[in-house]
Formats: structure tokens, sequence, C-alpha cells
């Protein structure tokens, strides 16, 4: 078998399954065996950057999906040590979409890996475009085979995602939520995604293509957020908790936009579009009705949601909140410069108190290593000094490269 075909993968898919007799030519028909077709696109791995992904790829689809396209009697047959000698000698074949597929006996405790740590070891390997293209057919797969994973698990996902600079391709993911079962249901999820939508902007310095580009995605984000799809799942008779803001109203989801916005007119000034500066003052406005005065930020929600980690008690780890607050108060800062007096003196405030949180806060933060707020500080606030490491760290790899490379051609 090829090693593209190999890497095929099955996700899900609005068709049904429908089984009959397969009958195999120059046998009588096999109890076990059966045919099985799919209406509608497929998703499928393709081809990576190296063997060792590629093989894991095809580990996560044999194991863990293609097995959730059998039918359930089936599918029992398979992990049934019942059945493991029959299905030795007559495994269970099907065949989807042209492709035949053969399932012998799996032994649950033995042979099936541990879903969340492969896809997250899979999703740590991706480096090249080609293998970012794996990632919605991934989350589209695990969900098809009804894997389910708590808040902690898409974090994971999206920061090594963002990490690596592919934070749209999460957007991607979030926007075919009936498919990839990706929501936009948390208050970490949506922050840590806005944070590097928003460290796209900051990594370019605030270079106006790029961060008007990340305007759009956050705003995509805040729009997705208000989709049915992506609403948080809550118990029976679970409402909202007294004084709760919705994720999209919340100021901290807010002031992400504002950042980009007050970026843009920044950069523009007298030349800026009237309908941005329009949208930076809406932002403005909304951030300040919604963020009472003389109250800290996460005081803008009822203290009660900080009790759970799942819910905002995740921002209660200093350095993380150092991560995710310092754009916000850059932003903070740049909107002061470009907005009315008014309006600015009462962002100004805000954005005191803010200042003196993110100080304790780092204060309080680990001192034994670089911390990712502190890294995140560094990008924001010594930004060209930033950027012109980052030229020369590139420089010296494309150097050391070109010296492999003729090392190679040499000794060849």
């Amino acid at each position: 078998m090829s090693r593209k075909s190999a890497l095929s993968a099955f996700c899900a898919s609005s068709g049904a399954l429908e089984c009959a007799a397969r009958r195999i030519a120059g046998h009588a028909s096999r109890p076990f065996s059966s045919s099985a077709r799919r209406d509608g696109s497929m998703a499928n791995f393709t081809p990576t950057s190296s063997p060792q992904l590629d093989e894991l790829l095809t580990t996560i689809r044999h194991k863990i999906i293609l097995p959730s396209y059998l039918p359930t009697e089936q599918r029992k047959k398979i992990f049934s040590p019942k059945y493991e000698k029959k299905l030795q000698s007559d495994p269970i074949i099907i065949e989807i979409d042209g492709e035949v597929l053969k399932f012998r006996y799996v032994n649950p405790f033995k042979d099936m890996p541990q879903t969340r740590r492969s896809v997250v070891q899979a999703i740590e390997q991706f480096t090249a475009p080609d293998d970012f293209a794996n990632l919605r057919p991934l989350l589209e797969g695990i969900a098809y085979a009804r894997r389910k994973f708590d808040t902690s698990f898409y974090c994971k996902v999206l920061r090594v995602v963002g990490e690596k600079g592919h934070i749209y391709d999460i957007i991607e993911c979030a926007r075919g939520v009936a498919r990839t079962g990706f929501k936009l249901d948390s208050s970490e999820k949506v922050n840590e995604i806005l944070h590097f939508v928003q460290m796209k902007a900051v990594e370019s310095g605030w270079e106006v293509e790029a961060t008007a580009k990340a305007l759009r995605w956050a705003e995509m984000v805040l729009d997705m957020m208000q989709e049915e799809e992506h609403q948080p799942r809550r118990r029976k008779n679970e409402d909202l908790v007294e004084g709760e803001l919705p994720l999209h109203r919340d100021p901290r989801v807010l002031l992400a936009p504002l950042h980009l916005a007050a970026a843009l007119v920044a950069k523009q000034g007298a030349e800026a579009d009237p309908d941005l500066v329009d949208k930076l003052n809406k932002y403005a406005k909304d951030i300040v009705r919604l963020w009472p005065e003389g109250k800290k930020l996460d005081e803008a929600q009822p203290s009660v949601l900080f009790e759970d980690y799942h819910k905002m008690g995740y921002l209660r780890q200093p350095n993380k909140f150092v991560a995710l607050t310092v754009p916000l108060l850059y932003g903070l800062e740049t909107a002061i410069n470009v907005v009315s007096p008014e309006l600015a003196s009462q962002l100004q405030s805000r954005r005191d108190i803010l200042g003196r949180e993110v100080e304790e806060a780092t204060a309080a933060s680990s001192q034994k290593e670089v911390t990712r707020g502190a890294m995140v500080r560094r990008k924001v606030y010594d930004n060209e000094a930033w950027r012109e490491e980052q030229g020369l760290l590139k420089e010296e790899q494309e150097a050391s490269e070109e010296e492999q490379g003729s090392g190679k051609t040499e000794s060849a």
C-alpha cells in the first residue's frame, strides 16, 4: 500500500452506514464480512513532513477512528476475546467508498493507544503547512469516534497550534464545530484563541495588513461565540450565575478587538478609516460600560466563577494571568492615545488598575525560569528588540541549513 493511501483517514459525515453481506470471490459468504457505503464527502490525512508523523497518524486512523465505522455489534466483536481466534482467520471486512478494510481482534487494554496522548503527540510534531492540513481531519476523526474531552484537552491543542503560528487553523476547526466538536464554550478557550490572534499582530510589529487580518479573526471569534452550536452546555436547570456576563460580553474578551482596532488607528493616523474609528469607539464604550470603574478587570464577573478552574479559575494562575493580560493592557494604552479625551480618561482609570494587577501577578510568578508571561511581555513591550533577535536567529538557522547541505554534497 502506498504511503498516501495508508494515510487516508475517515471523518464524520451526515451519511449513515448501510451494511449488507459481502461475498468474497472464490469463497463462501463469511459471517463477519460486510460492506458499507457512506454518502457525502470524507476528509483524508495527507502525507506529512516526517515518516514518524505519518506512522502516528496511521495508528490513530486504524486503532481509533476506523473502528467507529463498524456497526455496533461488529465493533463489540473486535474487542471481545471470545472472537479473537475466529477473527484471525475470518476478519470483519467492510468497504467504504471503494476501500476495503479488514478488522481483527484488538485487545482494548494492550493494543489501543491513549487517544488524548496520541492526538497531542501528533500535533506537537506538526511543522510544515502540509502537516497542519491534517488538523481538522484529525479532530473530525476523533469526534466521529465519539471521544469526549474536557476543556483542558482543547486548550492544550490550541496552545500547541498557536505557538506554532497557526491559530487560524483552530478558528477553522471552530467554524466546523458540527464535525470537529471544537466549541468556543469556555472562557479559557476563547481567551487563549484571542491571545494568539493578538500575538500575530504583535509579532509583525503591528504591521497594518497583519493587524487588520488579526482584527477580522477576532471578530469572527466574537460572532461564532453567539451561535447556538457554541453555547456552553449546562446541567439541567443550571442558569447563568447572578451577574454573570455571557462570554461575548465579557470585557476581557472585548479588550482583544479593542487592542487590534486601536493599533490599526494608531498606525494609520489621520488616514484611518472612519468606520474603523467608529468600531474602536464602540468597543471602548462597551468596555467602559461593562467594566465597573474602580474595579479589577475580572471583578466584572461574579467571584463564584473563579472558584471553578474550568470556568474562570484558570486566571488565578499568575503566569497565565500575565500572559493573557499583557496584550490587553498594551491595547488599552494604545486606545487611550487615539480615542476622545473623555473616553481616554475612563479607559485610563481602568488601565491603571489592570497595570497594578499585572505587576502583582508578575511578582507572584516563578522566577526560576523564563515564564510564558515574561516572554509575552518582552514581545509586546520590547517588540523591536525581540523582532531583531528573531531575524538574527532565522539568519543563523538558514546559514546552518546551508552548511549542512554543503557538507552532504561534499561527502556525496
